[in-house]
C-alpha cells in the first residue's frame, strides 16, 4: 500500500548497517516512526530528502508501530539553517519539542503548521526570536502560557520579576516570597510581547528588540517545569 504524506523530519537514528529510523511530524498522521532502508549509503536516492530539519513529501507503507519508506522528495531543505550552526541548534530545539509534544498516529494541524512556519522563520529572522515564539505558542496550546498582565499572585501591575514556579510575572513584594528572578524593563517587555503574539506577528516582534539566549531560556524553563521533559538540544544550544 503506497501512502503519500507531507512531513517534517525531526530526527534520524542509525539502524543496522545502512538504514535509518526517521522520527517525522506528518500533516496527515501526526508523529510517525519510519524505516528508511539504505539511507546511510553514499548512493541513496532518498538520503538528501530525509535529513533532520527537512520538509519533504514521502511515499510509504503506513504501518504501526513502524512504517516503511519507499521514496522521498524535498519540499524545503532549509539550507540557511543547515549552513549556520546557531540556526541549526535553535531549529533542533524546535524539532525536539515538536517530537515531545506530538502524538503518534494522531494528526495535529496546528502543531504541524506552527512547527513548519517556525522552521521557515528560523531560516530568515534572528533564530532566537523564532525559538522564543515557538515555545511560547506551544505553552499557549498546552494551556500553560505564562501570566503577563500583572502579578500572578496579587494582580499588581507593577511587576519586577518572573517566577517560573508561580507561572508568570510577580511584583516586588510577592517576589520575596517565591522563587523568581528580576529582569530589566526591556527584557520583561519582550517577554510579554512574545507571550501575547501569534505566528503572524513575528515580523513585528523582530522590530521590538534583541532576542537573547537568556530570554529563550525563560521560555524553555516554563516548558520544562510544567512538562518535566528534558531537552538535550537546549543543553547543546546553551554551550554555543
Amino acid at each position: 500500500m503506497n501512502d503519500r504524506i507531507e512531513a517534517l523530519v525531526l530526527r534520524v537514528d542509525p539502524y543496522k548497517e545502512a538504514d535509518g529510523l526517521l522520527q517525522v511530524l506528518s500533516k496527515e498522521h501526526g508523529r510517525l516512526t519510519i524505516l528508511a532502508r539504505g539511507i546511510l549509503k553514499g548512493n541513496s536516492k532518498n538520503a538528501g530528502s530525509v535529513q533532520p530539519i527537512t520538509q519533504c513529501s514521502m511515499i510509504l507503507d503506513l504501518k504501526e508501530p513502524i512504517s516503511l519508506l519507499h521514496s522521498a522528495s524535498t519540499i524545503d531543505f532549509y539550507r540557511p539553517i543547515k549552513e549556520d550552526v546557531y540556526r541549526l541548534a535553535v531549529a533542533s530545539v524546535i524539532a525536539e519539542i515538536a517530537m515531545q509534544v506530538s502524538t503518534s498516529n494522531q494528526p495535529d494541524d496546528y502543531l504541524y503548521e506552527i512547527t513548519k512556519e517556525s522552521l521557515s522563520a528560523c531560516a530568515v529572522v534572528p533564530p532566537l526570536l523564532a525559538g522564543c515564539l515557538y515555545v511560547s505558542l506551544i505553552l499557549k496550546e498546552m494551556g500553560i502560557s505564562p501570566m503577563v498582565d500583572g502579578c500572578v499572585v496579587c494582580d499588581d501591575t507593577k511587576i519586577t520579576a518572573i517566577s517560573v514556579s508561580e507561572g508568570g510575572f510577580v511584583c516586588s513584594r510577592c517576589s520575596k516570597n517565591v522563587t523568581s528572578k528580576s529582569y530589566d524593563a526591556n527584557f520583561s517587555r519582550l517577554f510579554r510581547y512574545t507571550v501575547k503574539a501569534e505566528m503572524q506577528h513575528i515580523a513585528t516582534l523582530a522590530k521590538q528588540g534583541e532576542y537573547t539566549i537568556e530570554l529563550l531560556g525563560v521560555f524553555v524553563d516554563f516548558f520544562k517545569d510544567y512538562t518535566s521533559i528534558p531537552l538535550k538540544s537546549w543543553e547543546f544550544l546553551r554551550k554555543l
